[in-house]
Formats: C-alpha cells, sequence, structure tokens
C-alpha cells in the first residue's frame, strides 16, 4: 500500500486532483475554519478601505522604488554599519559555532560553516519600535491579509548578516527550497546593504506553481542533515523548470520581495565577497509552525518592553500577541505531516 501511495503521488492524475480539486476546497476551509478567528477580523479590518500591494494571482511581487522602504532601510544600515566589524568577528569565532552545534547539532549546515547572524538585538530600541511601526503599518498588515485571506501574526522579525566564508560554496537555504511548515503566509525581506551578484541576490521563480504548497522533488540535496533537507540544487530544480525566468532581489538599499515562503520554491544569496543585511518579517497563521513571539511574561519578543496588557487595540493584539491554544499546538503538527504524506511529487 505504501509503494502504491508513493507511486501514486508522482503521477499526472494525483498532481491534477491536488490542484484543481483538493486545494481550492481546502484553502476555503483553512481561511473559514481553522482560521475562522482570523478570517472575521480579516472581515472587519476591510470594512474599512485601506491601501495594499496587489500579487495579480501571483504569490510574490518584487518592489524595486518604494520611499517608505528606502527610509527604513536607510536608517537600519546606519545602526548597522558600526556593529559589522564585530558582527562578523562573532561569526567566524569559536563560541559561536560551538553555540550552533548545541542548538541545532555540530553536523548541521549552519553549525559547520557559520555564516549569518541576527544583528536585530543589537539595534537602538528606538530603532526596534520603528521597525515594528513599519511592519504592523496598515499598509503591511493589509499586504499580508489581503494575500493571505485572513488577518495575520507577526511571528518573526530579523535583520540578518550574512557574511562570504573561505572554502564554503553553495549549501543549506542556498539551494532551492520551500519552508515547509504551513498552508500560507507572507514573507517579506528587504536589502539593507545594496545587493548585488557579489552579496548574494535572493532568487524565486517568476510564476506561480498552481498548489505549489504541495508540489515536493523527489532527487534533493539531503534528506537526513540539517540545513538541507528538502534543499533542491539548480541542476535537479531546472531540469522539472526548464527555461522558467527567476525573479532575482538585488540592487539598491531598500529593495524589497514579498513571497508566500510556503508555496514558492526560492534560494537564499551566496556571498562571493561581500556582506549583505536584510530585513524579515513573517506574517503566518496560528495553525503554521513557529517558534513564539510572546515569552512567558506575556512580553512581545521583538520589543521586549511591549507587554500584552499594554495593547487595547484588538487587530495589534492579535498581530502581536496571538498564540496558538493548546489544542491548534497539537494540531498544527498533524496537519503539517498531512500535508507532506498528501504532495505530488516530481
Amino acid at each position: 500500500m505504501k509503494n502504491f501511495l508513493n507511486s501514486l503521488r508522482k503521477t499526472t492524475f494525483w498532481r491534477f486532483f491536488i490542484q484543481n480539486l483538493f486545494y481550492p476546497i481546502y484553502n476555503i476551509i483553512w481561511q473559514y475554519l481553522i482560521n475562522f478567528n482570523a478570517k472575521m477580523l480579516y472581515f472587519i479590518w476591510f470594512f474599512k478601505k485601506r491601501e495594499f500591494i496587489k500579487f495579480n494571482q501571483n504569490d510574490k511581487i518584487l518592489i524595486k522604488d518604494n520611499n517608505t522602504f528606502k527610509n527604513i532601510s536607510k536608517k537600519v544600515l546606519q545602526e548597522c554599519l558600526p556593529l559589522l566589524e564585530n558582527s562578523k568577528k562573532k561569526i567566524l569565532s569559536a563560541e559561536y559555532k560551538e553555540k550552533l552545534s548545541k542548538e541545532i547539532g555540530p553536523t548541521s549546515t549552519m553549525a559547520e560553516l557559520p555564516y549569518t547572524i541576527s544583528m536585530y538585538e543589537n539595534l537602538s530600541e528606538n530603532l526596534k519600535k520603528e521597525i515594528l511601526t513599519f511592519a504592523s503599518s496598515d499598509f503591511m498588515i493589509s499586504t499580508a491579509a489581503n494575500y493571505m485571506g485572513i488577518f495575520p501574526i507577526l511571528t518573526r522579525v530579523q535583520v540578518d548578516h550574512n557574511i562570504s566564508r573561505e572554502g564554503g560554496g553553495i549549501r543549506g537555504a542556498m539551494h532551492w527550497h520551500k519552508d515547509t511548515f504551513g498552508f500560507k503566509n507572507l514573507d517579506f525581506f528587504m536589502g539593507v546593504t545594496d545587493i548585488n551578484d557579489e552579496n548574494g541576490p535572493f532568487f524565486t521563480l517568476k510564476k506561480k506553481v498552481k498548489a505549489g504548497t504541495f508540489l515536493r522533488f523527489s532527487n534533493l540535496v539531503s534528506t537526513t542533515k540539517k540545513g538541507e533537507r528538502g534543499k533542491v540544487s539548480s541542476e535537479n530544480f531546472f531540469k522539472y523548470f526548464k527555461d522558467e525566468p527567476c525573479l532575482k532581489l538585488e540592487g539598491n538599499s531598500g529593495s524589497a520581495i514579498f513571497l508566500d515562503s510556503f508555496s514558492s520554491y526560492h534560494r537564499g544569496g551566496f556571498c562571493k565577497s561581500a556582506d549583505r543585511i536584510t530585513l524579515r518579517f513573517c506574517y503566518q497563521s496560528h495553525d503554521a509552525l513557529f517558534a513564539s513571539q510572546v515569552s512567558e511574561e506575556g512580553f512581545y519578543k521583538f520589543d521586549k518592553s511591549f507587554h500584552r496588557k499594554d495593547v487595547n487595540d484588538v487587530f495589534k493584539k492579535y498581530l502581536f500577541f496571538k498564540r496558538p491554544s493548546k489544542v491548534m499546538n497539537y494540531l498544527a503538527n498533524k496537519i503539517v505531516y498531512f500535508y507532506r504524506k498528501i504532495d505530488f511529487v516530481v
């Protein structure tokens, strides 16, 4: 039976079934049942007319010339530049390598040859608040809500510093992959530094893959190694997506991309000779798998002066402080496991 099911998932019939029957029905269930509260907030939120970026039936969009993005990236860059030398020393240090080895395992891609670190914690409190104000602006919330079809939770705020490493090649998230932590989300990546071929552009397919959440490759870089499980080499990726054009996140500071990282295959940039700093937000739902953005004491982890009791606005309370219930925590793992069992395989 197991062999039959594995063979079935590789058939054109199964791909047709998932893309044209299962996905549209499940999308309704996901919005109106699994995320009922978030759907009600979505309707109330858009009762008022709001501006947002339209995706035009795609699951990603590249933004090259937005003044708001440019302004916030400039401020982040100004604070990060004096921190770069120490940040790089930390990435190269034995202490950081040991820390990663303990947290994610010594044979994981990141621990073997560390190449990135978060700078967000080292930013001033004023800048952190400004970043959160930007992430929680009507424009950003509306863009995420309009794409997802529900009101989102802001689960991740990162300012990542990536460096080139001698002896380091394409590895880990630099291979093609999608994030297998849920059904639908919206990620925002913005270049804080200018981005070019020397410090690693971000790539994703230009077109939307129908029901891409359920697409899986059989020929993977690894099925066991942490950091490379589920990743696909460019050679194998383009055997399937022959001559398909890609979007490339490059250009001046403030260039950005929104994409659904659960459905859109993408790959991170490889730093050849220069450093890269990026700002990232994740807008997700309570059934996705994510590290809680709320501390046990009730503080928002990305602004530890910000407590849920200080927030009366129902939208901001959900955006910042919504946590899955115990039942949903249990179900979320089962749901994501179910997704992986019904993938159509190429």
